[in-house]
């Protein structure tokens, strides 16, 4: 038999809710003032809520401010906390302030580590009671699905999704077994779009790689490397570095220690923290494990530079219980990358100018007179030969220089006519080759100098439906994992599935009320 299960993650509204106007919220934490991302934000009295962003925001519809009362907010490590919905005003963020809620680790000593376990301990136990704790059977994840970059902290390339992940179980192979079903996909043009930065990773030719490390492509489907990253899932199969095969691999890579009990709808969980230096990296985290089975709710990870200096990767991830066993309630996965972003000064074209025996060459920008009137910045190879050139004129505005071969005797002249007579095309000793380096324009920019750029590259997936069985909801078009998300084709009539399921949206910036 079929069961659901409804996350208090996001609105599950219809799809005309998208053209009206929004209550827009923050969350902070009240001692550090820093974001509160990930929180569940639930609407008292229903199964309708959001879920914080990266920078703690969040939005709701504004007409549900007249149905709801209060909004009910919780988060790992913090009070739970009602804020009433007459409180929230329109046309201005609303800061709400989250207290954190912890407990010294003397006191834990004494409640909640009576069985006296060492952290690696506790982990071992978690990991080895995972099948007992995940599910094995069948099931499905229906939720909303995000990729996008930041680019000096902005926006950039946001795609959306509502996507159903078939899971065939924890005993099976994710990559090579889970199926996807799409139900909506929207490319959003609120923000900019880079054709450049939202290219597949490239390592053969260095135009879009890690800045540390090897990220494969997998065909350029973000959401196939964001399941890739959930560690949990994939214990017994292989992960990312250094957790790698969570079941063997994670123990002897990292050190451990007990951190703070963290509380959770009432519940204390065990909170290990854990670091390694590996291979020039360091990298450290926490999981979080329950004091009654051992079954993981979160586990955080970080890689850095082995100075700390700069962050290379961050996960997070978070697991609720249903019906007992455990189900992903949240996974996102960043990681800075670079692209090489292409010349802003190249040449257009270069000819012969047989009747005045000389060599044109046109670029793109106007050019920088001293640089390009220098002869150093201009070879001529031919038979062999590297033939000085002399620079008969530059023509700054329009962008042309005309330079014209210091031939050493008549017969090498004689030959090259000949050559260019065959348009320079063959091969060996009659090919003709100019040579052009070194040469600026008014800008400043060198010619084919490539600067690379670095972006911060985000997939998240929160759930909203967990469905156990092997049919799913039976809704939506099958994706394909051989090509990008967003290269799918969604027929309209799919959209009739949608009433349940909610898209939230990133918030530009907008006034903060304190």
């Amino acid at each position: 038999m079929k069961k659901t299960q409804l996350f208090a993650l996001l609105l599950l509204v219809p799809l005309g809710v998208f053209s009206q106007e929004f209550i827009q919220g923050k969350l902070l934490d009240a001692v550090t003032k820093s974001p509160v991302f990930f929180a569940g934000i639930v609407l008292k009295g229903s199964s309708k809520g959001v879920i914080s962003n990266e920078d703690g925001s969040f939005r709701i519809p504004l007409e549900f401010k007249n149905q709801y009362e209060e909004l009910i907010i919780s988060s790992i490590g913090y009070e739970s906390l009602t804020v009433p919905t007459e409180d929230l005003l329109q046309d201005t963020v609303n800061t709400v302030y989250l207290m954190p809620k912890t407990i010294e680790l003397q006191e834990a000593t004494l409640i909640g580590y009576k069985d006296k376990l060492s952290a690696k301990q506790i982990v071992r136990k978690a990991i080895k009671a995972i099948p007992d704790n995940f599910s094995t059977n069948p099931f499905s994840l229906v939720g909303y699905y995000r990729d996008y970059q930041l680019d000096n902290s902005k926006y950039v390339n946001l795609n959306e999704a509502i996507v159903e992940i078939q899971d065939k179980g924890f005993g099976t192979r994710d990559l090579k077994t889970t199926d996807f079903s799409i139900y909506r996909l929207v490319k959003n043009q609120d923000f900019p779009r880079d054709s450049i930065s939202s290219s597949p990773y490239d390592y053969e030719e260095s135009n879009k790689v890690l800045e540390k490390g090897i990220l494969p492509a997998y065909n350029g489907n973000e959401l196939v490397i964001l399941r890739v990253h959930d560690a949990v899932r994939n214990y017994d199969y292989g992960s990312y570095s250094f957790i790698y095969k969570m079941k063997n691999a994670f123990i002897p890579n990292h050190d451990f220690t007990l951190g703070n009990d963290v509380y959770l709808d009432g519940e204390w969980l065990y909170a290990i923290n854990f670091r390694t230096k590996m291979n020039g990296v360091f990298a450290k985290g926490e999981i979080m494990v329950s004091k009654k089975d051992f079954a993981i709710y979160g586990l955080h990870y970080e890689a850095y530079e082995l100075d700390q200096s700069k962050l290379i990767f961050e996960i997070h991830s978070e697991y609720r219980p249903f019906e007992g066993k455990m189900y992903l309630s949240y996974l996102s996965f960043s990681n800075t990358f670079k692209v090489k972003r292409p010349p802003a000064f190249v040449i257009n074209n270069t000819y012969m100018d047989m009747e005045n025996q000389s060599i044109v060459i046109n670029f793109n920008n106007v050019l920088d007179l001293d640089s390009a009137s220098d002869p150093v910045h201009y070879k001529l190879h031919f038979r062999n030969r590297n033939i000085p050139l002399q620079v008969l004129k530059v023509y700054q505005a329009s962008k042309k220089v005309v330079l014209k071969p210091q031939f050493e005797s008549e017969r090498i002249e004689k030959l090259y006519r000949d050559a260019v007579e065959k348009d320079g095309q063959e091969k060996g000793l009659d090919a003709i080759v100019c040579k052009v380096e070194g040469v600026k324009d008014i800008q400043g920019n060198v010619l084919w100098s490539s600067e690379s750029k670095s972006y911060l590259q985000f997939r998240e997936f929160f759930t909203q439906k967990t469905i156990s069985g092997e049919n799913g909801d039976e809704v939506g078009i099958k994706m394909d994992k051989n090509k990008p998300l967003f290269e799918n084709e969604i027929p309209n009539e799919s959209l009739d599935s949608m009433e349940r399921y909610w898209m939230n949206t990133p918030l530009k910036q907008t006034q903060t009320l304190d």
